[in-house]
């Protein structure tokens, strides 16, 4: 392995970083691989390595740690076929179906590639004869890629539950100050519910403020000690009418076909998507109809 060297630098880096497992009977490939990919980054998140070295420490390990983006998995361990049994532990008993699975094997004859890629849910086949600094580098960013939107699919499946769930429990309130009361709770629901990238940083809605021809309907706020000037913020994003950002802040401006203007401030890990922008979109929208909805009955 001539091809490591060791890196004195240190790194620091604070966003949640992708977890990766290593199944290897071998110390020697587990020193390898933490090392070779020691300044890897994906979407500005680092490695985080978790070590198994028998079919019997991964399923321990497994049951323990559900997010796995990755598992570099070794074929030949305690039995021939150690590791596609793990495989179908993962997919069969776990119901894993997000993690990523690449197989590394230094005795490919005992498990053909043309037969395990037919026969077995995984994302790869690499003889470990083959792998190098480049060819890791790439099969991260692949796999991380498969992850990130295998992950983001079944986030905005579970926002939108968490989203109609809110809409429900909206609906039943006709007095302004209990909906305002409740409003950042139903929305907090949603963004927790929606993890991908884990864009939200605190988990939770920080200012709602909704205005009707600029009287203010709904101005409902998480925490009174930001660490920005909330009032002058929200007329920034009013006056630009679109998502604006000030440092960890971001505003999502919506405007109702009734010109109900609403912003909605957000402290952010990093810049949202257009999942998470689109869910908030929802709801503030369903929110401004049911504003004007009240308005009209009074």
């Amino acid at each position: 392995m001539d091809w490591l060297a060791e890196e004195s630098e240190t790194i620091t880096n604070n966003r949640k970083p992708w977890k990766v497992v290593i199944v290897d009977d071998d110390l020697e490939v587990h020193k390898a691989t933490k090392l070779a990919m020691k300044t890897f980054e994906f979407m500005g998140r680092r490695l985080e390595f978790y070590s198994a070295y028998s079919g019997s420490e991964a399923r321990a390990l497994l049951r323990e740690h559900l997010d796995v983006a990755v598992i570099l998995l070794d074929v030949v361990m305690e039995t021939d076929d150690a590791g596609l049994k793990l495989v179908n532990f993962i997919r069969g008993e776990l119901n894993n179906r997000d993690t990523r699975i690449v197989l590394r094997t230094g005795q490919a004859g005992l498990a053909p590639e043309s037969e395990v890629i037919k026969n077995y849910d995984i994302d790869g086949y690499k003889a470990k004869t083959e792998i190098t600094v480049d060819s890791l580098h790439h099969l991260f960013y692949t796999s991380l890629r498969s992850f990130r939107d295998i992950s983001r699919l079944c986030s905005y499946k579970n926002a939108l539950k968490a989203l109609l769930n809110s809409v429900l429990k909206v609906d039943k309130l006709a007095d302004i100050e209990s909906f305002s009361t409740n409003l950042l709770t139903y929305l907090s629901d949603v963004l927790d519910a929606y993890e991908a990238e884990l864009v939200i940083n605190k988990r939770k809605a920080s200012v709602i403020n909704i205005k009707s021809t600029n009287t203010t309907v709904i101005n409902a706020q998480s925490d009174s000690s930001s660490a920005i000037d909330v009032p002058d913020f929200i007329n920034t994003v009013t006056a630009a009418k679109q998502l604006t950002y000030q440092g960890n802040f971001a505003g999502i401006y919506y405007k109702s076909e009734n010109e109900i203007e609403a912003v909605v401030v957000l402290e952010v890990d990093t810049e949202l998507d257009n999942n998470a922008i689109e869910l908030v979109e929802i709801f503030t929208e369903h929110v401004c109809a049911l504003i004007s909805k009240v308005n009209g009955a009074k």
